[in-house]
């Protein structure tokens, strides 16, 4: 992390934000549903770099100084300022099996450099390249889905990882930016709007914050890479255009509204690329959509956030993709009733111990939701709501219903978690799509009627884990960390218990899910 002259983005890794995230989710007038944040609206709440500082270690010793408490190179002038830092993922680990136990190692190593003129021009990248051996159950899906756990194309576990950004801060309102990486929109643990899960990908956002509100508009570029065998000239691309609105009514409450819009680059012959009617920030899209006839994919949802005495947090998420009130109303399960909710609760300092959090949430989404249909003729389905073969928003897709428990409690530097998700999850058949893979074409299916959530190949996915982590440097956003996981499996074909622990070196740059 650097000081307040430049406005950088900041990393919003579970682990990491332990140290700081209790002051801005609580902020009267800060919208913590909008992630990364920028490093000069943070600052308007309290300066970041006081906060970690306070955790110095002091020390005599120059090189101590620099692994504890220092950037790696850090050069600040008077209009221009520069940081570089190391990025290290280094670790082993072991996972037990029912017959046998398989070492896991991590090794990734990269490079995170930082770069300002004056105070309205600034720059970051962060490089990373990874050759790490992950549990059963994540290397089944890099090989499965050559993507995963936040990276970029994977090749016999060989993955490499960026993302970056030029920033242009126009004044104390509007922020520009172009670059490379991911973004975040809700209060929880996951997202039903959009989520960090999926690889980075380009875009440019434009944010206006003023008064109680924070409006942001998102421009990306996402890309099916199920027919290029990782050759990026023939990754298929396909745009959106994102909105959200978060407006702070009271100080205790907070109301956001999301749109999304998902089209493709290319149409049969034609190469539509980006719709320009889509690129005015402040349209709603729906309407656009319907004016222009196409069959464009639209969601739309609406989140609450309400504060309870201040430090605890009822927050929600509903999620519209698709529905007719009076199929709703006749409760016979269509399958084009497509919707998702989210309801959790976090407190803060219980019992009267600072650093102590308390976290519940609960995520149901209906099958077929984030899907979209098959069109031989024009492919169609590339407009599902994903990117390089991983969801946009819940990791699980869709169709499933998942409870999520955590607490954890730092000081200093010091960091303890522990958390628990169960889901009941929907799996299709090889034959038909029941609405879980979002990459199924919805077209898919075998009938219109009688789907439930969690129907289909009724599987329980039980995940518990355990880290203890201390931060060595601040600046440089590395912390050693102890983890021990438990991962139960089930269903009518597979029965599985697995327990794994990881003990390492890394670098808080991205969120990584191992409990799906």
């Amino acid at each position: 992390m650097v000081s307040n002259a430049q406005n950088f983005n900041v990393t919003n890794h579970r682990t990491f934000e332990q140290l700081y995230i209790f002051s801005l989710d609580t902020s009267s007038n800060f919208h913590a549903g909008i992630k990364p944040y920028a490093l000069n609206e943070v600052n308007r709440v309290f300066f970041i770099d006081t906060v970690l500082d306070q955790n110095n270690i002091n020390t005599n010793s120059t090189l101590m100084n620099l692994i504890l408490n220092k950037n790696l190179i850090s050069s600040k002038k008077e209009k221009f300022s520069l940081y570089i830092n190391p990025i290290i993922n280094a670790g082993i680990g072991a996972e037990k099996l029912s017959n046998r136990t398989v070492t896991l190692s991590e090794i990734a190593f990269g490079l995170s450099i930082k770069s300002s003129f004056k105070k309205k021009w600034s720059g970051e990248f962060d490089f990373l390249a990874d050759n790490s051996q992950y549990p059963l159950h994540i290397d089944y899906l890099l090989k499965a889905q050559n993507a995963g756990q936040g990276y970029g194309y994977t090749d016999n576990q060989q993955a490499l990882y960026y993302q970056g950004n030029l920033t242009f801060t126009a004044d104390d309102v509007f922020t520009f930016q172009a670059g490379v990486g991911k973004n975040f929109i809700g209060d929880g643990y996951r997202s039903l709007f959009l989520s960090d899960y999926a690889n980075s990908y380009p875009y440019f956002k434009a944010t206006a914050t003023f008064w109680k509100i924070k409006y942001m508009a998102l421009y990306t570029n996402f890309q099916d890479i199920r027919f290029g065998n990782g050759d990026y000239s023939d990754f298929h691309q396909k745009f959106s255009t994102i909105h959200y609105l978060s407006y702070n009514a009271t100080k205790w409450l907070n109301i956001g509204f999301f749109e999304s819009i998902v089209f493709q680059a290319q149409e049969g012959n034609y190469y539509r690329g980006y719709e320009l009617s889509y690129l005015n920030p402040i349209i709603f899209l729906r309407p656009v959509e319907y004016y222009q006839g196409s069959a464009d994919n639209a969601l739309m949802g609406g989140s609450l956030k309400i504060k309870i005495k201040k430090k605890n947090i009822l927050y929600g998420q509903v999620l519209l993709d698709e529905f007719l009130l009076a199929e709703i109303k006749a409760n016979n399960g269509w399958w084009a009733n497509k919707y998702g909710y989210q309801i959790g609760l976090k407190s803060y300092n219980v019992f009267g111990i600072n650093g102590l959090k308390i976290q519940l949430e609960y995520n149901t989404v209906r099958p077929f939701t984030y899907s979209y249909f098959e069109n031989p003729s024009s492919l169609n389905t590339l407009q599902n709501y994903g990117h390089y073969n991983s969801p946009l928003a819940h990791p699980l897709g869709a169709n499933f219903k998942e409870v999520i428990g955590g607490i954890s409690y730092h000081k200093k530097r010091w960091i303890f978690e522990a958390q628990s998700t169960y889901a009941k999850v929907g799996l299709d058949s090889n034959q038909f799509s029941l609405g879980q893979n979002i990459y199924q074409p919805y077209n898919n299916r075998e009938k219109d009627y009688g789907y439930i959530t969690g129907g289909g190949i009724n599987t329980t996915i039980m995940n518990n884990s355990f880290k203890v982590s201390f931060v060595l440097n601040p600046k440089m956003q590395t912390i050693i960390q102890l983890g021990v996981n438990n991962r139960r499996y089930k269903n009518d074909f597979v029965n599985e218990s697995t327990n794994w622990f990881s003990f390492g070196i890394k670098t808080a740059l991205i969120n990584q899910y191992f409990d799906i």
